[in-house]
């Protein structure tokens, strides 16, 4: 049998497959059990990302054997120096991150949540095991891989009703924001300065959960129906039918098996992407101070209260995260990211305050609290859901995999900017200083270049639609 000929014969037998899946009828209840196991998955990916920041203090005094435990010591320093320059190479590691992605537009959505659940669970059994900076180090490299997919966020905008798509994602980021207080009250438990090696228990729930939850998600949600249609519409083309779309993607820079490359010339040549691409550049060049707020809450405070502080917080990032859902889909998606910016500014300056002037745990986790939970609603809205609403279905996956990594050299210019300063200056000030002006810019030119995209029916868009 020729290959074209092979090839034909697995495509017709994937199209049975699908139309069969397409065909089955859901239960009354699908969607709010789809959404209990995505939630779940949710709070894997949110526990994930925010773990080792928070036990960041912790691993470095046992892995550098920093006695003094301290975190103004030249040996803490030192140590930040050499942990925090693979943050910002990691930015590089993850340009592979797209090509991973786009192959949900071709092989499904629900294989690729149980990979990257999966592989989130594995990343932190790793950083568990570690006996030396390297295996940390790797460890936190395969976190860092894995965590910025949401692939759980695809997931709920192409399975729950439009008119619903960002309430449900922040209810849903909302409630897992909120379970990261898991990790104050799992440090509160095991978390002991007198055993240098005891941060490592506090993995070891989200661990089996993270590689239960993943392991099962296959077995327990169906592919979305999204997913569904555009693919069998792919399948169901003739080969002169292919030919002449193929003839339309080259002119149109889209296509409808999606690609990294071609998700790359798209966004440039589309207009709307192309100032959404300019503005994540410009806002994730704030997002560094989320990987040192624990370093600065240790050097005011005991471990001890640090714990509250780190049960606290999650509450206010929630509670923040769910109302955003609320006002993004009644004011807009542009509208709620002026007041998530401006309330991430004004709560990382209280956090500051609260931790120089001494305000306790309390004032510093609702502080930090709020101003996480309006930077990463922020995060959520101009790199995933305005992406996802300004591109065609068979490019969408494609197009947030590759923005996402794209996004990432903002990112990689304010960590250059804190890795280099924070040896000159005290680390809560550079917070202020970089995240100020980036935030400002970022807003400006999402407020003037970038065109409204909430209600947008997702089915409808074309590769004319935002020019």
């Amino acid at each position: 049998m020729k290959n074209s000929e092979r090839t034909r014969e697995k495509e017709r037998r994937e199209l049975e497959r699908l139309d069969y899946e397409a065909g089955r009828a859901r239960p009354a209840r699908y969607l709010l059990f789809v959404m209990i196991v995505l939630t779940v998955i949710y709070i894997v990916d949110e526990i994930t990302s925010n773990i080792n920041a928070a036990m960041q203090p912790y691993v470095l005094f046992d892995l550098f054997s920093i006695g003094s435990r301290s975190v103004n010591s030249p040996e803490y320093t030192r140590a930040i120096n050499t942990v925090a320059p693979w943050q910002v190479a990691s930015n590089l590691f993850l340009i592979i991150t797209p090509f991973y992605k786009a192959l949900s537009d071709k092989y499904g959505r629900r294989l690729f949540l149980m990979i990257n659940t999966v592989g989130m669970g594995l990343g932190m059994l790793i950083v568990m095991t570690s006996r030396s900076v390297v295996q940390y180090i790797l460890g936190m490299l395969f976190m860092l891989f894995f965590t910025p997919n949401d692939m759980q966020v695809l997931y709920i905008m192409e399975t729950a009703p439009k008119e619903k798509r960002a309430t449900y994602s922040f209810i849903a980021k909302g409630v897992a924001l909120i379970s990261v207080s898991l990790i104050g009250v799992l440090s509160k438990a095991f978390l002991r300065e007198d055993l240098p090696s005891s941060w490592k228990l506090v993995y070891l729930i989200p661990v089996i959960v993270a590689l239960v939850i993943g392991a099962g998600s296959y077995f327990l949600v169906r592919e979305t129906p999204v997913f569904l249609e555009q693919r069998r519409a792919w399948l169901s083309l003739t080969p002169d039918e292919r030919a002449a779309r193929a003839a339309q993607d080259r002119q149109n820079a889209t296509s409808e098996e999606g690609g990294v490359f071609r998700a790359i010339k798209f966004i440039f040549k589309n207009r709307q992407l192309r100032w959404i691409l300019i503005a994540g550049f410009l806002f994730f060049a704030t997002t560094f101070y989320t990987s040192y707020y624990a370093t600065v809450l240790e050097g005011a405070m005991s471990t001890d209260l640090v714990a509250t502080a780190l049960i606290i917080y999650p509450f206010f990032n929630g509670l923040v995260t769910i109302a955003s859902g609320f006002f993004s889909d009644r004011l807009g998606r542009k509208k709620v990211c002026l007041l998530l910016g401006s309330l991430a500014l004004a709560g990382l300056a209280l956090f500051v305050l609260a931790c120089r002037l001494g305000w306790g745990p309390i004032a510093a986790g609702v502080a930090y609290g709020c101003s996480i939970g309006g930077l990463w609603s922020m995060s959520d809205t101009i790199i995933l859901t305005m992406p996802a609403e300004s591109s065609p279905s068979g490019m969408r996956s494609s197009v947030m995999g590759t923005i996402s990594v794209m996004i990432g050299a903002g990112m990689f210019i304010g960590q250059v900017l804190f890795i280099v300063l924070q040896n000159f200056f005290s680390m809560d000030l550079l917070f202020l200083f970089i995240c100020v002006p980036f935030m400002a810019l970022s807003l400006l030119v999402l407020m003037t270049k970038v065109k409204e995209t909430r209600d947008v029916d997702l089915d409808s868009i074309t590769a004319d639609t935002w020019q």
